[in-house]
């Protein structure tokens, strides 16, 4: 016969391994400590409460949600689809991402995050951009894509984009 309290230690050592197994599998990545990024997946009451109301607050197209622009925080946060969490971001001049502040040159951002994805001129935008995929990757799509901008070949960037396409799949 089994004593009943090695059949108890059995299942406090399952339920143990069980809560590891979890907590790796959930673990953030670090990339989602940037201040900017770990915005991703903040409720719409999260970020007033955080930031207080917007500076303006506007509907978006595709998915349907909405823009909360802050501008003395040079960020948007954008709530696309009906979830209401944060899924992608806009930031602006003198806003840090990745140790990368918006307004450098992309021979500048080059320098500090490495080659991107892709780079030259958007003709949907009608801007010159730069792509960098972060974290995995699925269906050619970065888990997090930082795209920067900036009107003319050569000229400082003046905004990058953040899409969290992970929240998609």
């Amino acid at each position: 016969m089994i004593d009943k309290n090695f059949l108890i230690w059995v299942n406090v050592l399952l339920f143990l391994g069980l809560l590891l197994i979890l907590f790796e599998i959930y673990e953030k990545d670090p990339m989602y400590e940037d201040p900017v990024l770990s915005h991703l997946g903040m409720s719409k009451e999260d970020v007033i409460d955080k930031y207080g109301e917007p500076g303006f607050e506007g509907d978006i197209g595709g998915p349907g949600g909405k823009e909360f622009f802050y501008e003395e925080k040079n960020i948007s946060f954008i709530f696309a689809g009906d979830e209401g969490v944060v899924n992608n971001l806009r930031i602006f001049p003198e806003k840090e991402i990745l140790e990368v502040e918006v307004g450098m040159k992309f021979e500048e951002i080059i320098e500090v995050l490495g080659e991107p994805r892709e780079m030259g001129f958007d003709s949907y935008t009608g801007r010159y951009t730069l792509v960098y995929f972060l974290g995995e990757e699925l269906n050619g799509m970065g888990e997090v894509e930082v795209w920067f901008s900036a009107s003319e070949e050569g000229a400082s960037t003046e905004e990058a984009e953040i899409f969290w396409k992970k929240y998609w799949y």
